[in-house]
Order: structure tokens, then sequence, then C-alpha cells
């Protein structure tokens, strides 16, 4: 399994080669196994049997999530309670499948092995008419793959240039400003994703994703390639570097509470790691990292959309 599950051969080749920048449209290939096996009913299965864990569920609307003891009871996901807030129009987010739903955990598995990116993966049950989250981006590319119901997707092009992990993130400052900006603009690009649709979404591009206007209920799940770059290479071999002994030697405090001296200190660990660079062994680091980007474990879901408000009769979660 690889990508694709998701796309046919040339697009594969071409995302391999040049990575998507672009939010584009695609139809789930016919013989995909993704059809078989990631489906509605398995995503529901998990609300309706209370099977799904509850540390991982947000239930929210409109930007405003529950606090958990309004869809749990001893600690555990409710049907009965999660299928009233559905019923009045809660969207459901089942977060890290990757991590509980061994089908989902194969594919990201897949996915990882294939191109060295990290994956994770996110379930969204958005009832018909509704909306969870509000205008965001991403810190990473997203394949939203639609399974069941529709759902529209207005999205903007990027203001802000490569966004990376807390880097110009859309929920903290100096990035809520560009949305501010950005909404009042109309979106640049405006998908109504159906089943069998896979929607890849670059990371930076902002979107509005909502069910206004549907009567039937909207399930999609999400994974989200942690794409490497220059920076996780360079933090890399800051911490191959931990085998010269010259930067392992403590700084005495003179030279750490002195601004003029722990500028000297800060010089010298410069030089001293951009020696030990100068020495270093590419290949051997190379055959490393490579190792390291196919199998290390992806960090948890961490949310890149603005941070949700309380409801008034719950505190906020995430």
């Amino acid at each position: 399994m690889s990508l694709t599950m998701f796309f046919d051969k040339v697009t594969v080749g071409e995302m391999m080669t040049t990575w998507p920048t672009t939010p584009a449209l695609h139809q789930l290939p016919d013989d995909s196994c993704v059809l078989r096996t990631i489906n509605a009913d398995l995503i529901n299965g998990y609300l309706h049997t209370g099977t799904a864990p509850a540390e991982q569920l947000i239930v929210i609307k409109g930007g405003a999530a529950l606090h958990t003891r309004a869809y749990t009871t001893n600690g555990y996901a409710d049907p009965d309670k999660i299928a009233k807030w559905r019923g009045r129009g809660y969207t459901v987010q089942l977060r890290n499948l990757n991590r509980w739903c061994p089908a989902v955990h194969a594919i990201c598995w897949a996915i990882q092995d294939e191109t060295g990116y990290g994956c994770y993966a996110s379930g969204f049950v958005t009832p018909g008419g509704g909306q969870g989250l509000y205008h965001h981006w991403d810190q990473n590319l997203g394949l939203i793959y639609q399974m069941a119901g529709h759902k529209t997707w207005q999205i903007w092009q990027p203001e802000v240039e490569e966004p990376h992990d807390t880097h110009f993130a859309s929920n903290t400052s100096p990035g809520s400003d560009v949305i501010d900006r950005l909404k009042s603009r109309r979106p640049d690009f405006e998908f109504d994703l159906g089943p069998g649709q896979v929607l890849v979404l670059p990371r930076g591009w902002m979107h509005n994703p909502h069910a206004r206007g549907q009567t039937q209920d909207s399930v999609h799940v999400t994974f989200v390639a942690r794409e490497l770059t220059g920076f996780w290479i360079a933090g890399k071999l800051t911490q191959a570097a931990l085998t010269s002994t010259p930067l392992r030697q403590a700084i005495p405090p003179a030279g750490v509470v002195d601004a003029a001296a722990f500028a000297v200190q800060v010089a010298r660990a410069r030089d001293l790691l951009t020696q030990w660079l100068a020495g270093a062994d590419v290949d051997a680091l190379a055959a490393a990292l490579l190792q390291a980007a196919r199998t290390e474990p992806n960090a948890d879901y961490v949310s890149d959309a603005p941070p949700p408000r309380s409801t008034g009769r719950h505190p906020s979660a995430r």
C-alpha cells in the first residue's frame, strides 16, 4: 500500500518529485483498498458503540467545544450522549485514528514508508447543515478522503510562506491577524467534496469547511503528512553533533550571565558545530536520517485550528 491507495500512478509519480503546493480534487481509484477498509460505517461504528477512546474525541460546533463530561460516562464515550449532541448539530472529531484503528494505522505506516513523511489521521463526522471548525490553516499537507455526504471547502491562497510547526500557526498572532484579512476576500477555490473524492490541501492554505445546506451527515478522514524540511535535517544534525566532546563541555556561569561573555560562547558553539558538520560523513548521516524518517513514531495530533471557544455551559476543551 502507498499513495496509490488515493491516486493514480501518474499523480503519485508527480507527487514524489514535485510535492503539491496547490489544492486539487481527485477521485479515489476504483481498485483502492481504502474503499474496503476505511468507510463511514467504520467511523460511525466507533461512535454508535462508544468504543472510541474518550480522550481522542472532540465534540464541537461553530468553533465551540464541549467539556468531555458532556459526552462521557465514567470516563468512557457515551453513545447516547454523543448521539444527542450530533442531533443538535455538533461535529465529532476522532483524533489520532492511526493510534487505535488498525486499518488507518496500516495506511499511515505505508505513506511514511514510501515518502519518509510521518502520517497521522483524524476523522470528522458533521451533521447535515452543521459546521465544526471555522477558518484556519494547517502546518502540514492534508489528504482529505470523503466517505459519506458532502462537505464544502472554501480555500484561500496563503499569505504566510511555508508555515512550520509553531511558526505562523493560524491560532496564534500574527497568524490570527492574517485570518481576519483573508476572511474579507472571496475564496480562491471552492470544492464540494463528495463520497470517494480526495482533496489535496497543502499547508498554509486557509480553509473554511462546512456542511451548511446539506441534509446528510458528512463523514471524512484527513490523513496528514508531516513533511520533512531542511529544518528537520538541521535539528537531527545538531543532535548527532552530541558526539563532539568540546560541544559537551560545561560553560562556566560567568560565561553565561555576562552578556558579552555569553556572546563569545555562542560564537564558539557555532564554530564548533560548523567544524563538526564539515568533517561529518554525509553518506552515513543520510542513511541514519532516512531510517529515522521512515520509522520514527509520529507526534500525536496537534490542532492548527483556532482554539475552540467555551460554550458557556462547559469550559473549552482541545
